[in-house]
């Protein structure tokens, strides 16, 4: 215990570094809504707000599939070698592309119906979105090998600090023209597909190097796919399904009102993310080599306690102060929400820390029962949907629902597809 509280080493060292490029892009990543919001207004930005949960959730599966391509990578560099876990990668990448590919044109061929399910006018905003999807996810995919590889100086720039900058500057510039809502999706596109190409310039020397070797094994697509749909699931509907169904269920300026919350929650969410993408690829190498990684993930938890708890506990103090400055004064009917919307999104934080690790040691029934009680609450919000706070305590209750039993689930010895995972470890 006191070698964790101590806060050094390795995994202190770069996490603290993944964290500053990390926050600095949420950084901008945060201000691309707040000043949507405000040059949008309530309306126009609940509309938004429902894009940018479907290109959220693209975020959140592609994020999925980057964990379970750096748990991929990471089990045969820990095993083989560098060269052998990128020249692995590169053998899955015509079929991670294609896979990527097919989601979004199926999108764009509905692009119709879902213009029509969120009261637009035009489907220009909607095929827009439908293309950055695909960037989107194939970035994820060039992350995903950057984390795998632990090269988080490089995942920093690329997925965070350049992508999420640009979002912002494209977003401010092309509504500033006067495209609004086109213009807020289109810098979605931009930013993405300009990280992507970063990206592999900035793998290029390994990239080079895979080609000319030997991939370990016969990778195979489907056992990389099962993590990352179980993943998916838990990740995004808890923070992008709900504002979705808001939208559609309530619409209007109520959706607008959520929206605001609900970016205003995510900041809870995105810090301690840099944990979970140090801790992934750490835990897999150790539970691959046979070494104990529960101090990886008692580290892990406490960084996240520290970094959403105090946002969370600024949210119930301040909660006016802080609605009026991100958004003014027209959303502050949106203050009474914040404190338990917060809340929401600690427990979540904390699950996804929890989540990743289960990845790691390959705890598969854990993560399908957090997927389980995740899709609850979306049925949850189906037949109960009267006002926005009953909403949120359906969020609140199945994050600590999930809480509970992740953490029983880590302490008693579990026998998983003929493993025994024990906290022990």
């Amino acid at each position: 215990m006191q070698k964790l509280l101590s806060l050094r080493g390795e995994f202190t060292t770069q996490a603290g570094s993944l964290f500053i490029t990390t926050v600095a892009g949420y950084v901008f990543g945060y201000l691309y809504l707040v000043f949507m919001g405000r040059f949008l207004g309530p309306e126009a930005f609940g509309i938004l707000g429902s894009l940018f949960a479907i290109f959220y959730i693209a975020c959140l599966v592609g994020q999925a599939l980057r964990g379970a391509i750096a748990r991929h990578v990471a089990e045969i560099k820990a095993r083989a070698g560098e060269s052998a876990a990128v020249s692995a990668y590169l053998k899955l990448g015509l079929r991670l592309g294609l896979l990527c590919l097919l989601f979004p044109l199926l999108f764009i061929v509905a692009s119709q119906q879902i213009a029509s399910f969120f009261h637009l006018t035009s489907t220009g905003p909607v095929i827009i979105l439908g293309f950055s999807l695909l960037s989107v996810l194939i970035l994820d995919t060039v992350l995903g090998l950057m984390q795998g590889l632990q090269k988080f100086r490089e995942l920093g720039i690329s997925g965070y600090l350049v992508s999420q900058g640009l979002k912002f500057l494209f977003g401010v510039v092309f509504v500033w023209v006067g495209w609004d809502l086109l213009g807020a999706v289109g810098a979605l596109l931009a930013s993405t597909a300009i990280g992507m190409v970063l990206g592999l310039i900035l793998l290029r020397r390994q990239l080079a190097s895979g080609a000319r070797g030997q991939a370990w094994g016969n990778p195979k697509l489907a056992p990389l796919l099962a993590p990352a749909i179980i993943l998916a699931v838990f990740m995004s509907i808890p923070t992008s399904v709900d504002v979705m169904l808001v939208t559609h269920f309530l619409g209007g300026k109520e959706a607008g009102l959520y929206n605001a919350v609900a970016t205003l929650g995510k900041v809870v969410i995105f810090l301690p993310m840099a944990v979970s993408f140090v801790l992934l690829p750490k835990a897999t190498e150790n539970h691959t080599l046979g070494l104990g990684s529960r101090n990886i993930l008692l580290q892990g938890l406490l960084y996240a306690s520290i970094l959403s708890g105090a946002v969370t506990l600024a949210y119930w103090i301040f909660p006016h102060i802080i609605v009026k400055l991100f958004f003014g004064e027209v959303y502050l009917e949106a203050t009474s929400l914040l404190a338990r919307y917060g809340t929401a999104m600690f427990l979540f934080s904390l699950n996804f820390v929890l989540i990743h690790y289960s990845l790691a040691i390959r705890n598969l029934r854990l993560m399908l029962l957090a997927d389980f009680i995740t899709l609850a609450e979306v049925v949850a919000i189906i037949l109960l949907h009267h006002s926005l706070s009953q909403i949120i305590w359906i969020l609140l209750f199945g994050n600590l629902l999930i809480f509970l039993c992740s953490l029983s689930s880590l302490v008693v010895p579990r026998r998983v597809r003929g493993y025994t995972y024990s906290f022990e470890s």
